[in-house]
């Protein structure tokens, strides 16, 4: 039985900075959290997420790959930038809370005395927008909160090239290593044709078994090519990952089957709100949504803007004088433009707490079925060693009866296919569990 704690829509909103009218689009839903995940407790190995959470697999050369990657991966230096103009929008936010200065200098002449009688004028003045119903301040938490936004798109971002990177080097480690199985079957088929050639010239077969053979010996051969250019794709996709010119890359060498399999400990589903950066993202994105409401609703209410100026003749030692002022406007007629503006920012306000509770639904699916994937894909890899080591002796026993003529090629061939899926199966085996491993550090936040 799953508890259930209630997470309400109003602390998912976050309230307005200032309240000018009363709110209840957004009050009468609630979000209810599981109290755990249910794949859970069938975890036998934890481990608490490290910021350096790649380091879990132990390999030095993955944790030089993903090092490489955060210095100089194009698209986080994009986001960097992105993150710079959010920063440089909150500036122009808080200019608004304070007052602004202007001076200027002017100079003339009469026409008809040239440049002799010269005259010429200074002004200092200063305004001020007196803030009344919070519409400069919400503006400028709207800003903030976009900072932030940018700001935790640049973590998921990280993280995202964090797991390309640890992917693709899966990717192309399994890949290697099936080149290898593959290798070896030519040479297991290399190693027949041999047998059947001899037993040939004996007649002792027929021409039907040569000919099957070589036919299985030019499908071995033809595997090689394949998964070579699987290989160079893989490559080239982590040297773009790294920021490096693809052509003469070579990523370092490993066997996948040397990895450590990691389990990341899963927490409480609440800590998500707190641990990834896509939620953070979306949460602030509300914030933003929810301040420029009241930005809008404050375009209905009067301004008031306070000045003051000093000026002075300069040219001919005038006395300084100076002046205030304030005024105040009101709209009174905007043909709807302002009840459409506020509709449009209540919209989206609402748009943007489903996108939040969307994307909180889908992070904690991605928990349980990365918890899932564990168990699953370590049951099954264990399974599929078992089948590649009686595979193997199945060939090997297939072999001797061939060889001493009390078996067909049929049996043989069947065997020895059986033993070159078994063995590349079991490779795929071991790069899913690996990926299931990845996929749940994903889906806790790395190590946000």
């Amino acid at each position: 039985m799953i508890r259930k704690t209630a997470l309400s829509a109003s602390f998912l909103a976050l309230a307005a900075c200032a309240s000018l009218a009363p709110r209840t689009e957004v009050t009468e839903h609630e979000l209810a959290l599981p109290a755990d995940y249910d794949n859970a407790a069938g975890l036998t190995e934890v481990r608490t997420i490290e910021a350096d959470w790649w380091a879990a697999f132990g390999s030095q050369n993955l944790n030089a790959l993903v090092t490489e990657a955060l210095g100089a991966n194009q698209t986080l230096a994009a986001g960097i930038a992105n993150v710079d103009a959010a920063r440089a929008a909150l500036k122009v936010s808080n200019a608004s809370l304070l007052p602004q200065a202007n001076a200027s200098l002017s100079a003339s002449s009469d026409t008809e005395s040239g440049l002799d009688d010269v005259s010429s004028t200074g002004r200092l003045s200063a305004s001020y927008e007196l803030d009344l119903f919070g519409a400069n301040a919400a503006s400028r938490a709207a800003s903030q909160a976009s900072l932030e936004a940018s700001q935790f798109s640049q973590r998921s971002l990280e993280l995202t090239v964090q797991s390309d990177v640890a992917s693709t080097y899966f990717n192309l480690l399994a890949t290697r290593e099936q080149l290898e199985v593959a290798r070896r079957n030519l040479e297991i088929s290399e190693r027949i044709f041999e047998i059947v050639e001899v037993r040939y010239k004996a007649g002792t077969i027929s021409g039907y078994d040569v000919s099957s053979q070589r036919a299985q010996l030019a499908t071995a051969r033809a595997r090689i090519p394949e998964l070579e250019a699987q290989i160079t794709s893989l490559e080239t996709s982590l040297a773009i990952l790294l920021g490096q010119v693809p052509q003469g890359f070579a990523a370092p060498e490993e066997s996948i089957l040397a990895l450590e399999l990691p389990v990341a400990e899963p927490d409480l589903p609440s800590d998500l709100l707190l641990r990834r950066p896509d939620l953070l993202q979306e949460e602030a994105n509300l914030r933003a949504a929810d301040a420029n409401v009241t930005v809008a609703r404050a375009a209905f209410l009067p301004g008031v803007d306070l000045g003051a100026a000093l000026s002075s003749v300069l040219s001919g030692g005038g006395d300084l004088t100076g002046s205030i002022s304030a005024s105040l406007a009101q709209t009174i007629f905007s043909g709807g433009r302002l009840e459409g503006q506020l509709e449009s920012a209540r919209a989206r306000q609402a748009g943007q707490l489903a996108s939040y509770r969307s994307a909180i639904l889908n992070a904690l699916r991605d928990v349980d079925v990365s918890l899932t994937s564990i168990e699953a894909n370590a049951q099954r890899e264990d399974q599929l060693l078992v089948a590649r080591e009686a595979s193997k002796d199945a060939l090997d026993a297939a072999e001797l009866r061939y060889r001493a003529g009390t078996d067909d090629l049929t049996s043989l061939l069947s065997a020895q296919q059986a033993y070159f899926t078994a063995s590349d199966n079991y490779v795929q085996g071991r790069l899913n569990r690996l990926t299931a491993a990845l996929n749940l550090y994903v889906a806790l936040g790395g190590g946000y």
